[in-house]
């Protein structure tokens, strides 16, 4: 297949819409609630906590443009969203700093705040988003936003590129009332890496690692992620959509399987939920 070749099926979410909002509004039992929404995308509720929004991705898949090669299709427009309280940005590629997505949600939601790398400042003002709705992080650095404790990881995705305005690509973990969640950004292992998690906590509830290789962790990686941090559950993800940058999700499965059998993990379906009690 192309990069350009429209492919006859699409994976269709297990759930979407009104009824996927409907869920994702609705208060949680659990300590920690997430839904995939492709690739890098999350929506993470935690209990009686913040509703966070994390690399939010949107195409119109039938627009004739280069989009329409995606292999499977979106739960959720922009505006059919849950407000969230905060959305987290990794980088600014833009299946993750969405130049579609963004600007919808920020014009639908609009005292909607966004923690983006410091160096992605002008991208989103250049959309008309306000400075005073972004919040910017260097890589190595904390913020504590109403309850919520945010700590970012430098990432390297093309490069761990680092200068005094900061890292281009970043990870974030989230801390919440005891509860603990990593969102790795786009990055392949560098020296320090897991150290640099470690640094930022000793103990994870939620991991989520990418997989799909090519600038970015391997499914073997991401096992050595697992061993590193020994996550409650490990949630492996951007895969699935691009069919120039996507692996079967199963030779993580296998990997994790020999090397850490004791370690839980979920294969995510895209709008289905996750619950770590």
């Amino acid at each position: 297949m192309s990069d350009w070749d429209v492919p006859e099926s699409r994976t269709q979410p297990v759930n979407r819409g009104d009824s996927l909002r409907t869920e994702m509004e609705s208060p949680i039992d659990s300590r920690i609630a997430t839904w995939w929404l492709t690739q890098a995308s999350w929506m993470v509720r935690f209990q009686n906590g913040p509703l966070v929004l994390i690399d939010p991705w949107w195409r119109d898949l039938f627009a004739g443009d280069r989009w329409g090669k995606l292999l499977g299709e979106f739960p959720l427009e922009p505006e059919q969203h849950p407000e969230p309280d905060l959305v987290l940005c990794t980088h600014w590629h833009d299946d993750h700093i969405c130049p579609v997505s963004i600007p919808r949600l920020a014009a639908h939601f609009p005292n909607l705040r966004f923690v983006i790398p410091n160096r992605s400042i002008d991208l989103l003002t250049g959309w008309g988003i306000s400075a005073h709705r972004l919040i910017p992080m260097m890589g190595s650095d904390s913020i504590q936003i109403d309850d919520i404790e945010i700590h970012a990881i430098p990432a390297a995705h093309e490069e761990l590129d680092i200068t005094p305005d900061g890292a281009w690509y970043l990870g974030y973990v989230m801390k919440y009332d005891g509860s603990i969640v990593l969102h790795m950004g786009d990055s392949r292992p560098y020296p320090g890496w897991h150290d640099a998690f470690r640094q930022a906590s000793n103990s994870y509830d939620l991991v989520f690692a990418c997989i799909n290789g090519n600038d970015n962790l391997r499914h073997d990686e991401a096992v050595d992620l697992a061993l590193a941090l020994n996550p409650r559950l490990i949630v492996p993800m951007h895969y699935g959509m691009d069919p120039g940058n996507t692996v079967n999700p199963q030779i993580f499965v296998d990997e994790i399987q020999e090397r850490a059998p004791e370690q839980s993990y979920v294969i995510p379906e895209v709008g289905g939920r996750i619950l770590i009690d």
